[in-house]
C-alpha cells in the first residue's frame, strides 16, 4: 500500500517555513498571511520510492476524522476523500506543494478559521496508477499552519508581560531572521544537492559561510574567526583548495593559487614594505619572485635555478636600473648598471674583474679587458673623435695599437706594432698622402723567393705558362712578349709560380702600363724552361740565355754572343730534352 513518510528534514524545512512568515508580520502590521501551507511527503510504493506524476486529494480535519475543516477543492464532507484531485510532480519520492495555491488545479485557499481548533491533521488520498488509497496515518497541523492566524491578533494584546526581558532589541528589529542567540550557537542549512544535503551553510561557531556543489562537496568557504578568508575548492575527487584569499593582518592581503593537489604555485601578497609575488616550480621550490619593494624602495626581480637559489637579479632602483647574473656557486659573474651610465662588468669565480665596458668613458664609450692576474690587456675607446684599440702584455705595456686615424690626424687607418720595450717598430698607414705604407726595419716574406711585376704578355698561339722566359714587346709600351730567339737582348724574365715557387713580393699599379695578368719575376729564385738539346746539357752554375724554342731558355755557349742576353745562373742540372731548372734570376 503506498504511504507518504514526512523526514526529519521535511519537517526542519515546514518550521523554517512558519518561521519566515511570523517574520514578515513582525516586519509590518499591514502584511496579510498567505492562506497556504507548506506540505512536504515521501511517497513509497511497495517499498520503492515513486516518481512521476501523482493525484493527491486533501482535507484537513478533527483529531478522529469526523469533521472536515478544508479539503482541496471544498467537496470533503466528514472527513471523506474530496472529489477532484491535484497533480504533483514526484521526483524520487519527494513531493511539495503548497496546500491552499490556488494557482494549481482543484486547489482552493486555507480559510484562517480552520486554526481556531485546538488539534488540526492533515488527510491525504495518493493515486499512482492503482486508485486513490488513503494514507496513514493523518499527519497533525502544529506551528506552521497557526502562524496563518497571526494577522488575527486583536490590536494591543500583545504586552510587555508576554515578551523575555531584552527579547526585542533594535537589532532584532533591524535583523528580522535571527537564527541562534548570544549564548547559543546559530546555525542555517539551505538544502538540497542531488545528494541531499545542504547547498548552503551559514555556521555560527565558525563564522562560517560555505557552499556545497551536485556531489556535496565544499565549493567555496568564506570565513573569519581572527581575519576574512575565502577559499574556492576543486571539483576533483581530493576536493583540494584551488585559491585562498585571505586578509591577514600582520603581512596584509593573500592571494595563493594551488595546483590540483593543492600545493602553492603562485602567492600574491600585499606585504607593509611592498607587494609580492613568488612563482613556485613543478617540484615546490620558488621558481621567480617579483618585489615590489626590494629593500630601497624600488622593484626587483629574482629568478632562481632548480634547487631554488637565486640566479638572475633586476633592480629598478634606487636610483636607477640594475641587473646580476650569479654562476652555479651563487656569485655574481656579471653586472649590468645603469648609473651614471651604462656599465657592464664581467667577474670570475673569484669575484674579481675580468670585462669592464661601460658608456661614460672620458671620450666615449670604453670596454677593457684583464688578465687573470688582473693585468690590463686591453682598452677599446675613443680618443679624439676615433676609434681605438689597446692591447698589452703581461707588464702592461701596449705592444699593438688599432687607430681610427693616423697620426698625421687624417682620417685613415692605422696598425702599430711595438716591441718589449715600448718602441714602434711596425707601423700600417692606411693613408700616407693617400697611400697606404707600410714602415719597418726588416720585412720577412716567407709565402715566395722572387720579385715579381704584373704584365701584360702577348702571345700569338703559344699557351703562356709559369716558368717560361719573356722579352719586352718593341710594338706595346710596357708590354711582354714570349722569347722565340737565341740571345735575345730584349729579354725581361720568367714567369713566376713554375715548379711550386712562388712569388714572394708582387708590384705593380693598377690602371697603369705598370699592372697586368701575368707575374714576372725580375729577381730572385725561380723555375725555368729550359731546352737541353738547344746548346747541351745544362750543369748548375751554367749562364742561362734565352733559345729558338718559344719560352724556353738554354745554355750560353758563346759568351760573347750572349751578353745582355742572361737571364740568369742555373741552379739544377738538366741532361737533355726540355724541363724546369731551378734559376737565380739576374739580368745581364
Amino acid at each position: 500500500m503506498p504511504k507518504v513518510n514526512c523526514s526529519r528534514a521535511g519537517r526542519v524545512r515546514r518550521f523554517l517555513f512558519a518561521l519566515l512568515a511570523f517574520s514578515v508580520i513582525g516586519a509590518s502590521a499591514l502584511a496579510q498571511v498567505p492562506g497556504q501551507v507548506s506540505y512536504q511527503g515521501r511517497v513509497l510504493m511497495n517499498g520503492t520510492n515513486f516518481t512521476g506524476n501523482g493525484q493527491f486529494k486533501f482535507a484537513l480535519v478533527n483529531n478522529n476524522g469526523t469533521v472536515t475543516f478544508w479539503s482541496n477543492n471544498g467537496t470533503s464532507v466528514a472527513g471523506s476523500q474530496p472529489s477532484a484531485a491535484v497533480t504533483l510532480p514526484v521526483a524520487n519520492g519527494l513531493v511539495m506543494t503548497l496546500l491552499g495555491d490556488t494557482t494549481l488545479a482543484n486547489m482552493t485557499t486555507i480559510p484562517v478559521s480552520v486554526f481556531a481548533n485546538a488539534d488540526v491533521r492533515l488527510r491525504v488520498w495518493f493515486d499512482g496508477g492503482a486508485g486513490f488509497q488513503q494514507l496513514t496515518p493523518d499527519q497533525r497541523i502544529v506551528s506552521v499552519g497557526y502562524a496563518m492566524r497571526a494577522e488575527t491578533v486583536p490590536d494591543g494584546s500583545i504586552t510587555s508581560a508576554k515578551l523575555a526581558p531584552g527579547a526585542v532589541t533594535s537589532n532584532a528589529l533591524a535583523n528580522p531572521l535571527v537564527v541562534g542567540s548570544s549564548t547559543v550557537n546559530g546555525r542555517l542549512d539551505v538544502y538540497r544537492t542531488s545528494v541531499g544535503t545542504p547547498a548552503i551553510t551559514l555556521n555560527g561557531s565558525a563564522n562560517q559561510i560555505s557552499t556545497y556543489g551536485d556531489d556535496g562537496l565544499e565549493q567555496t568557504r568564506l570565513w573569519g574567526p581572527s581575519y576574512g578568508e575565502l577559499l574556492l575548492f576543486n571539483s576533483l575527487a581530493n576536493n583540494a583548495t584551488a585559491v585562498n584569499l585571505t586578509a591577514q593582518g600582520s603581512t596584509g592581503g593573500r592571494l595563493t593559487l594551488n595546483n590540483t593537489n593543492g600545493s602553492s604555485r603562485a602567492i600574491l601578497e600585499g606585504e607593509n614594505t611592498g607587494g609580492l609575488l613568488t612563482l613556485y616550480t613543478a617540484d615546490g621550490n620558488t621558481g621567480a619572485i617579483l618585489y615590489g619593494n626590494e629593500g630601497s624602495g624600488s622593484g626587483a626581480l629574482s629568478l632562481r635555478n632548480t634547487n631554488g637559489s637565486s640566479r638572475f637579479r633586476a633592480y629598478g632602483g634606487p636610483a636607477a636600473g640594475s641587473m646580476s647574473i650569479l654562476n652555479a656557486a651563487g656569485q655574481e659573474t656579471v653586472d649590468i648598471n645603469s648609473e651614471p651610465s651604462g656599465i657592464v662588468v664581467v667577474r670570475n669565480a673569484a669575484g674579481s674583474t675580468r670585462s669592464y665596458m661601460t658608456a661614460g668613458g672620458s671620450q666615449g664609450g670604453e670596454i677593457r679587458n684583464y688578465e687573470e692576474d688582473g693585468t690590463l690587456t686591453t682598452i677599446i675607446h675613443n680618443v679624439s673623435d676615433a676609434g681605438v684599440v689597446s692591447m698589452r702584455n703581461s707588464a702592461g705595456l701596449e705592444t699593438v695599437y688599432l687607430w681610427g686615424r693616423n697620426t698625421a690626424g687624417q682620417t685613415g687607418g692605422q696598425i702599430g706594432l711595438k716591441n718589449s720595450s715600448g718602441v714602434e717598430t711596425i707601423t700600417l698607414n692606411a693613408d700616407s698622402a693617400g697611400d697606404g705604407k707600410i714602415t719597418t726595419q726588416v720585412l720577412q716574406i716567407t709565402g715566395g723567393s722572387d720579385l715579381s711585376e704584373n704584365f701584360e704578355i702577348n702571345s700569338d698561339k703559344a699557351a703562356i705558362e709559369p716558368g717560361m722566359i719573356v722579352s719586352i714587346d718593341p710594338k706595346n709600351v710596357g708590354e711582354l712578349v714570349l722569347c722565340k730567339q737565341a740571345f735575345d737582348k730584349k729579354v725581361a724574365g720568367i714567369v713566376s709560380g713554375a715548379g711550386g715557387v712562388k712569388t714572394g713580393m708582387l708590384m705593380g699599379q693598377a690602371g697603369t702600363k705598370a699592372d697586368g695578368k701575368h707575374p714576372v719575376a725580375l729577381t730572385g729564385r725561380v723555375y725555368c724552361w729550359v731546352d737541353a738539346d738547344a746548346s747541351g746539357p745544362v750543369e748548375a752554375g751554367d749562364l742561362i740565355t734565352t733559345s729558338n724554342t718559344p719560352g724556353h731558355g738554354m745554355r750560353v755557349g758563346e759568351s760573347t754572343r750572349a751578353s745582355g742576353a742572361i737571364i740568369g745562373k742555373a741552379m739544377s742540372s738538366l741532361e737533355k730534352g726540355k724541363g724546369l731548372v731551378l734559376v737565380l734570376v739576374s739580368l745581364q
